[in-house]
């Protein structure tokens, strides 16, 4: 009986992990392919090339941008700036739990501070993009398509701007969407004072 009891503790020792990690790994599984779904494709974006070439396009004269190119540029740039997400979450997080060490300051800050300067570059390429489609179909007299690439640029662009006069993109769509409004009178948040 006793070596009946042993053999049942042990197979349940065995098998209850393994079964957990099979567990485990099905939902790894799974999460990858819904992740391969999602992104589609067989490529990997491009972050740096895909800067460049935004900046090229966003260089020349709104005049001479097409809203397709500007399509183009804030989906690529939108997705490259997810995938540079991808490595930085980890970084994030691991930055927000251990900031208050040296080392962590000192090693780990510079990685983790260039995935976010080119994550916010590309945004703010998205956003730009975003901006110019809405002014070109308000000059178009496409009120209600524009209005709402004014909100992109304006949702997803930071609240604060600490550059200049702190009138950054999400200020300037605001005045857009306000100016489709007629509501130009009201007056919008700058900075942290």
């Amino acid at each position: 009986m006793k070596i009946l009891k042993l053999a049942l503790t042990l197979t349940f020792l065995i098998v209850l992990p393994m079964g957990a990690i099979a567990s485990d790994m099905e939902d790894v599984e799974k999460l990858r392919a819904e992740q391969i779904k999602k992104w589609g494709d067989t490529s990997i974006p491009k972050p740096k090339e895909i800067a460049l070439k935004a900046k090229a396009v966003l260089d020349k004269s709104i005049e001479n941008q097409s809203i397709a190119e500007l399509k183009a540029i804030a989906e690529q740039s939108n997705k490259a700036a997810n995938y540079v997400g991808f490595i930085l979450d980890d970084y994030a997080t691991y930055y927000r739990d251990n900031y208050r060490y040296d080392f962590v300051q000192e090693k780990v800050s510079p990685f983790h501070d260039a995935y976010v300067k080119l994550s916010n570059e590309l945004k703010d390429y998205r956003n730009q993009s975003y901006f110019n489609i809405g002014k070109k179909l308000a000059a178009s007299n496409n009120e209600i398509e524009a209005f709402f690439y004014f909100r992109d640029a304006y949702r997803l662009s930071s609240f604060t701007d600490d550059k200049g006069d702190h009138k950054g993109m999400r200020y300037l769509a605001e005045q857009e969407m306000k100016k489709l409004m007629g509501l130009s009178d009201i007056g919008s948040f700058i900075y942290w004072k």
